[in-house]
Parts: structure tokens; C-alpha cells; sequence
């Protein structure tokens, strides 16, 4: 599926809002979820030819933290804490993993490898 806006591309993720409210733990990853798509709204209003370097690799990093969120939000015996501070310690590694490397592996040089 090709996405061709900001609003398709959130909206993509609804489900996955849904299943943070209905979890109603500690708020803290709907705080946390909210912040990633407010930030990534912000890099996309700032992005510029000068600085395209600097902050495609931090889109790049949202998309791979709601991406981490969606996969681990359906697993309940994860906490809302766990699910953050595994979404923060991996996130950096999400297209290696999905591409198929593992850690060790050096990845071929492409964009989607430069998250940060």
C-alpha cells in the first residue's frame, strides 16, 4: 500500500490506539504513542533541503518505534513500561531485523539503515 499523506499514514495506526485505550494501564504509552506522531508531525513541518540528512533519519526512527509498538502492543503480558523500553532499545535495529541481517551483519548502503 502506498501512503501519499501524513493523515493516511496515522491513520494506519488507529487500531493501534484503540488497543492502548482499551488496555487503560498507566497512560504512559498513550503519552509516550501521542509524543512519537506529534514529533514526527513536527520533523515533517521542519524538513527543508538543508537539513533532509539530519531528519530523515529521525522519521525513519518514529516510524520504526510505531511500528515496534504495533507488533508488541498485542502481546498483553507485556507491560505499557516494557513495551517502551523495548521499543526504545531496538528501534535503532528495526529495518536490520525486518531486512532479514542480523545484528552482527553489515546492512547494505541504503536510507532505511540511517535511523536515528
Amino acid at each position: 500500500m502506498r501512503i501519499a499523506s501524513k493523515e493516511e499514514y496515522v491513520s494506519g495506526f488507529n487500531m493501534v490506539v484503540n488497543i492502548i485505550k482499551k488496555r487503560n494501564e498507566s497512560g504512559n504509552l498513550d503519552s509516550y504513542f501521542t509524543k512519537q506522531l506529534i514529533e514526527l508531525g513536527d520533523l515533517i513541518e521542519s524538513i527543508s533541503e538543508e537539513n533532509f540528512w539530519q531528519i530523515l533519519p529521525e522519521i525513519l526512527g518514529i516510524d520504526a518505534k510505531l511500528n515496534l509498538i504495533t507488533e508488541l502492543i498485542r502481546f498483553e503480558d507485556f507491560s505499557e513500561e516494557e513495551i517502551i523500553r523495548i521499543t526504545e532499545s531496538d528501534y535503532s535495529t528495526y529495518y536490520k531485523e525486518l531486512c532479514g541481517y542480523d545484528l552482527s551483519m553489515k546492512t547494505k548502503h541504503s536510507l532505511l539503515f540511517n535511523v536515528s
